[in-house]
């Protein structure tokens, strides 16, 4: 498979895992009274875990296409952006699926009604996943801002980087903090594989 087209596989991916989120928030914040938000239908939150959990994997094909374009001027960081975006995408895909099963144990037993945030906090094995998806998500990044062989519009635009500017926009708002904030990591792929795909060079066809 070509870079573009994994660059473009990944992008559709995170779009699919961002609608994923927005859904499973959808469902979360609905028990939250000061939010006065409509009752979502039954299929919302077995649907925006599915999404999330099968996309979510294809971010790999975008770390790939990346690392590959960095490895002839160092490999070092090519294989740091492979491994940590690789190690990223499947406990990134393990945290949507346990989220959807937390919202629907809170459901469940009634107790459904603090911030998404809140949720997760009080979630040890979740707070651990993050911890660790987090951890591989900053060395990936770190490795892609310092590569020269990507243009600095895309280096820059890295997931780290990404997901705190857009976490960043969330916070003045209740809305922005209880969507966008989390919604943030998989959105912030979104910003970063799309970037990578306008930058990357068209392929001659043999």
């Amino acid at each position: 498979m070509s870079s573009r087209r994994e660059l473009a596989v990944a992008a559709g991916a995170a779009i699919v895992a961002t609608a994923g989120d927005l859904l499973m928030l959808f469902v979360a914040n609905a028990a939250r009274p000061e939010l006065a938000l409509p009752r979502p239908p039954a299929p919302a939150l077995p649907l925006g875990g599915v999404l999330g959990v099968a996309a979510i994997p294809f971010y790999a094909l975008g770390y790939r296409a990346v690392a590959r374009a960095i490895a002839p001027a160092s490999r070092a960081r090519a294989r740091l952006v492979l491994a940590g975006g690789i190690g990223a995408a499947a406990i990134g895909a393990g945290i949507h699926g346990l989220t959807a099963l937390a919202i629907r144990a809170g459901q469940a037993a009634g107790t459904a009604s603090g911030s998404p945030v809140e949720a997760v906090a009080a979630n040890g094995l979740l707070v651990a996943a993050w911890g660790i998806a987090a951890l591989l998500v900053v060395v990936a990044s770190a490795a892609i801002l310092g590569a020269r062989a990507l243009p600095r519009s895309v280096a820059w635009l890295n997931p780290a980087v990404a997901t705190v500017l857009l976490a960043l926009a969330g916070l003045p708002g209740e809305l922005g903090r209880s969507f966008l904030v989390p919604a943030a990591p998989n959105l912030a792929h979104v910003v970063f594989f799309c970037a990578a795909l306008l930058a990357a060079p068209h392929e001659r066809r043999r």
